[in-house]
Parts: C-alpha cells; structure tokens; sequence
C-alpha cells in the first residue's frame, strides 16, 4: 500500500511539473497575429514616453515593453504585463518608463501578452538616448542672470560660466546665437549651425541625417522658425529651435525650444 502510495506521489509530482511548463512557456506568434503598430519614443531627463497604436481585436492580457542597451531583448522591462493606458478611446497606449540614464543608447521595442502567456510579434525597434528637453528664454549676455544655459546640467547659468552653451546677442537689427567661446577663449567652443529643416521637432528628428555633416560657427544669425544644431568640444549635440524673439535694447529676449542628446559622437534624441 505505501507502494502504491509512494508512485502515485511521483506521478502526481511529475505531472505538476509538466503542468507548470506547459502553461508557464512564452513563445512567439505566428506571422499573422497581430502586433504594436506606430511606435515613438519621446525621451527626457532620466525617463522615456513609449507609445504606440493597439491594432489587435483579440483577447489580450496586456503588452511588454522592452527597453536594454543591446538590440531584440527577451527581457521586459516591466515586472508585469502593462494592461495599458487610462485612455483606452484613443487607440494608442502610453508607456512611462523611468529611472533611465541619460548619454546610453536604448533600443526599445513592445509585444503583446496573451492570455496563454505567448506573445506576438514584436513592434520595430527604436534606438533612443535620453536627455533634457524643454523651454528656455535667455536675454541678451550680461543684462540679466538668465543669459547662457547648461544642457548638460540643464540648468540657467551665467554667460562667462564654464559649463554655459549658448549666449544670445542683438546688434543693429539683427539677432544671434553665439558660442560661449567668443566671450572669452578658455571656455566653451561650440559650433552652431543654422540648418535648412522647417517643421515640428518629430519631423526634424526623422531628417537628423542631414545634420551629420558640416563644421559649423561661433556665431549665426537667427530668426523665428529657424533651427540650429549645436556641436559641443565633447561631441555631443543639441537641436534647437527658436520659437520666439521679442523687446528691445537691454530688455530683447529670445525664447527657444532644445533638445539635448549627452551621447559623444552620435546624433539620436
């Protein structure tokens, strides 16, 4: 009797465990199932927007999102299934991820999670670098303590200061975006560059290949529209649009939108 009793257990046992693969297995789906459509990423300090369009009318039990320093990741980079945004109207599903770091290439990519634990084909992946974006209104050098910006520190700071970007300078009618190093040698000696691209900062982004060549200035003239791309002696980069100039004399400002990519030698924001 504790014979029988003893194989019975194995049997049971062994069969747990076939039991607990089977529905444990994540596999790929065939090519006809579906998968994340659209996807973007829109980065910032430390952190990352992921969004992409829902294009499946099955039965779904939420998405993975990958985001690893090498290509085609089998690890997510949420613990759990994300069951998705609290807009479900829109058709597109929104993914915050953080804390990242900023300067290090990111390939990024999602898939959907069935019911049955497989998964569908992954989205395309994207190559994303995070870094500081935003607003900024610098006044002309030395009238106001708002007159040079660090994008590495993302951060106001003087226009003299060694860790400063960009300075902004009127004279005769005619508005500039000037390297630090013009105020003095022994800081800052970026290369500005007024490109020919018009539009929002998602189309320029798409024709970043036309900026990767070109030695740039110290100095450029701008006006409302233009945008710029800034080169620093580290070779890291920034996009730049001016969105606005306005005042007079001492009290003339320029108001500007930038993104910045900390990454040395390669233009991905």
């Amino acid at each position: 009797m504790m014979k029988r009793s003893l194989i019975f257990g194995l049997l049971s046992a062994v069969g747990a465990v076939l039991l607990s693969c089977g529905t444990g297995k994540v596999s790929e789906e065939a090519a006809d199932r579906c998968q994340p459509d659209d996807l973007r990423v829109d980065v910032n300090t430390g952190s990352m927007d992921v969004s992409w369009k829902r294009n499946c009318d099955r039965l779904i039990s939420g998405y993975n999102i990958y985001i690893a320093e090498a290509p085609a990741s089998a690890v997510p980079f949420n613990s759990t299934p994300y069951s998705g945004d609290t807009n479900p109207d829109d058709g597109v599903e929104h993914f915050t991820a953080e804390p990242l770091d900023d300067g290090k290439k990111y390939y990024v990519s999602v898939r959907i999670v069935y019911p049955d634990r497989t998964l569908s084909r992954p989205s395309d992946e994207l190559v994303a670098v995070c870094g500081p974006r935003g607003e900024i209104e610098l006044s002309v050098r030395y009238k106001s303590d708002r007159d040079g910006y660090s994008f590495d520190q993302n951060a106001y700071v003087p226009a003299n200061d060694l860790y400063n970007d960009i300075v902004f300078f009127s004279k005769d009618g005619r508005d500039y975006l000037d390297s630090p190093v013009r105020l003095d040698a022994f800081i800052k000696a970026n290369r500005l560059r007024k490109t020919s691209l018009r539009g929002t900062f998602d189309q320029v982004k798409g024709r970043i290949d036309q900026l990767r060549d070109g030695r740039g200035e110290d100095r450029v003239n701008v006006a409302k529209g233009d945008w710029l791309h800034l080169r620093t002696p580290d070779d890291t980069n920034a996009l730049i649009k001016v969105l606005d100039i306005y005042g007079s004399g001492v009290d003339r400002k320029i108001k500007l939108f930038f993104a910045y990519s900390p990454l040395p030698g390669e233009i991905i924001f």
